[in-house]
């Protein structure tokens, strides 16, 4: 009976407590709902993920405008440079107008603070852009600038560009040498001739090759005995080598004015006119201001010089 009674309470399951029922349905219930929210967040956007979505959708619409605006800005700038470069100077026998690191690119700093957005490459790329398009408008506008001031002053300027040749041509013996890279004749080393040396006789006049200003005259090392004049416009010529010097700084000189005679003076190896044309503070081959002196016979006749004494060296 007692054997009975024992396997009896063994056999009997446990009681939950009421509690305990309670709290499990909770946690039970509280996993289902858990998981559900996370099935519909996942599968449903929420109001306020919808209107980030939208947001997002909205930025890249108009960035994808901006840069729809800025090729066109680009295409038109790019039109008007080519005009510029290709019909107004060369109408008015003007130079490409040349203003350093204009378009230097910025320091990658100045982007920094787009990086670890969401946009970063898109946000950057319209930047750079934009700051190259404000170079390019300000290139655009000092080019037009410079050109309708050649366009107003085209009688004034025709007097002063450098249009003839500095020496007599039937007192010149050669070309010596070119303008551009060269081996010096006396150093022996490869540096760049910012003009071209014109053999001729000691005592040959020097003529001022357009309307100027004497900047200076006296002596430069290297140049020996120079004379230097300032025509307005961006534009300057040397004249060194001299063995005299007819005009100081200050004086007024016109086109075929003597300014000088040709001579040997400084590092020079013979009797020659070193000639420089410098525009905007940069030299430029003097050659090509020749041939509004020249018929195009006599022209076509100094390049085939040229290109022999080219070949020579």
């Amino acid at each position: 009976m007692q054997h009975n009674t024992k396997e009896s309470i063994f056999k009997r399951p446990r009681r939950r407590s009421k509690g305990y029922v309670i709290a499990y349905s909770l946690v039970v219930t509280l996993f289902i709902a858990t998981a559900i929210n996370l099935t519909v967040s996942y599968l449903v956007d929420t109001p306020k993920i919808s209107k980030i979505k939208q947001e997002n959708l909205r930025l890249e619409s108009q960035y994808q405008i901006l840069n729809e605006k800025i090729a066109s800005a680009e295409l038109l700038l790019s039109d008007i440079a080519h005009r510029d470069k290709h019909v107004y100077r060369p109408l008015l026998g003007i130079d490409t107008l040349n203003i350093p690191n204009v378009y230097a690119e910025y320091n990658d700093s100045k982007y920094a603070d787009f990086k670890g957005d969401i946009y970063a490459d898109i946000i950057e790329h319209s930047w750079r852009r934009l700051d190259h398009l404000t170079r390019s408008i300000y290139y655009s506008s000092r080019a037009l600038d410079d050109t309708q001031d050649m366009a107003e002053n085209k009688e004034e300027f025709s007097t002063v560009i450098p249009a003839i040749w500095p020496i007599d041509r039937t007192k010149l013996r050669s070309v010596s040498s070119l303008y551009g890279m060269r081996k010096h004749p006396k150093y022996g080393v490869w540096r760049k001739h910012e003009g071209v040396d014109l053999s001729a006789p000691k005592g040959t006049a020097v003529y001022a090759t357009g309307n100027a200003v004497v900047s200076f005259s006296g002596w430069k090392p290297g140049y020996g005995y120079l004379i230097e004049l300032n025509h307005g416009f961006g534009y300057k010529t040397r004249y060194g080598h001299l063995s005299k010097r007819h005009v100081s700084r200050g004086d007024s000189v016109t086109r075929g004015q003597v300014i000088g005679d040709v001579g040997n003076t400084g590092v020079s190896l013979g009797s020659h006119l070193h000639y420089e044309v410098r525009y905007r503070g940069n030299t430029v081959n003097p050659i090509y201001y020749f041939n509004k002196d020249m018929s195009p016979e006599s022209y076509l006749e100094l390049m085939e010089q040229l290109e022999t004494t080219d070949k020579a060296n």
